[in-house]
């Protein structure tokens, strides 16, 4: 059974620098993950640290350096209302130094981790719209004018096309991020009516330009919307540890070819004994042994979680159960 770790603001952590450092340079992004990679050799190298935010910010959105590790959140949005979405101008990847950033560390990912799965984050409509609106506001708009918000998301996947197509030119992949849209932020019927053809069209789009149908994140209590978001035609799906996982992937039997990573809570990754780890380990390995075209994984991993327990955690998935002492300190 394959382990994949969401590496994020844990591979900063490797270089004994802050996420915001190695969010803001292209060089570091590459050396965290190449360092990431070359100790965990996890499957999917996803070229970002603070992922929901770089389209956000590319608009307008403030992201102020947080206080020493803390990861790098929006503190300001540049849209008041749902319909100031429909008139920003629609993002365009080559004005903004840090999707450069982004795009050079990814091709040097590419050259230098053989074998590696590199993707490029990029947001989907509904968790752009948030970073430029505040969730607040957003949840307002799709209670009181859903179809002015509805316009404005369509205007934003305009711009997302003009990344994606930045991305390819570059002879790279996208990962789309999507969290936010699950219950019980957005209800199964606004994810089904709003979000769902928009996603379905985000994933149309990809499938011309790239030739395959690429991962969506959307983490949260996903089992609810399970079955309309693999509808909407993704290549690769998480069943959320925060999730009814066992009813996600009974959902998922009608899309067989539709990869499910089950992930176990990232955060006991912190414990300092491998017994409580083992037990949720081996917990999303009987769910993930129900359905073929499964694996084990982990949200986003801490970033001052113990490399040694990771690994510890990689050799339990991936090989015979075993209860040996960590020892590789």
């Amino acid at each position: 059974m394959q382990f994949s770790p969401g590496i994020y603001e844990h591979a900063a952590a490797l270089l004994g620098r802050s996420p915001w450092e190695v969010s803001r340079d292209g060089h570091l992004l590459a050396k965290a993950h190449q360092a990431a990679w070359e100790r965990y050799r996890h499957p999917l190298i996803v070229v970002g640290i603070d992922v929901y935010n770089v389209e956000a910010e590319a608009y307008g959105a403030g992201v102020p350096e947080p206080r020493g590790n803390n990861m790098p959140s929006i503190s300001s949005h540049p849209c008041q209302e749902a319909e100031a979405l429909r008139e920003v101008g629609l993002l365009q990847p080559g004005e903004h130094p840090r999707i450069g950033e982004v795009l050079e560390a990814g091709c040097r990912l590419r050259d230098n981790c053989p074998g590696a799965e590199v993707r490029i984050p990029v947001c989907g409509p509904f968790a752009l719209a948030i970073g430029l609106m505040g969730m607040n506001e957003l949840l307002m708009a799709l209670v009181e004018e859903r179809d002015v918000l509805r316009e404005g998301l369509r205007h934003l996947l305009s711009g997302q096309f003009n990344y994606m197509k930045a991305i390819r030119e570059c002879g790279l992949r996208p990962v789309f991020f999507e969290s936010g849209t699950t219950p019980p932020l957005l209800p199964v019927e606004a994810f089904t009516d709003l979000e769902a053809p928009l996603l379905k069209e985000l994933l149309e789009r990809s499938r011309e330009l790239f030739g395959e149908s690429s991962p969506c994140i959307i983490g949260g209590d996903a089992a609810g919307i399970a079955r309309p978001l693999m509808e909407t035609g993704p290549g690769f799906v998480i069943a959320p540890s925060e999730s009814d996982r066992r009813a996600f992937i009974e959902a998922s039997r009608e899309f067989p070819d539709i990869h499910v990573r089950v992930n176990i809570p990232s955060a006991i990754l912190l414990s300092t004994s491998f017994t409580p780890v083992m037990t949720v380990a081996q917990e999303a390995l009987d769910i993930a042994a129900t359905r073929p075209n499964s694996s084990v994984g982990c949200g986003v991993v801490p970033f001052e979680a113990d490399p040694a327990m990771i690994l510890h955690l990689k050799r339990y998935i991936e090989n015979k159960p075993t209860t040996t002492p960590i020892s590789d300190r």
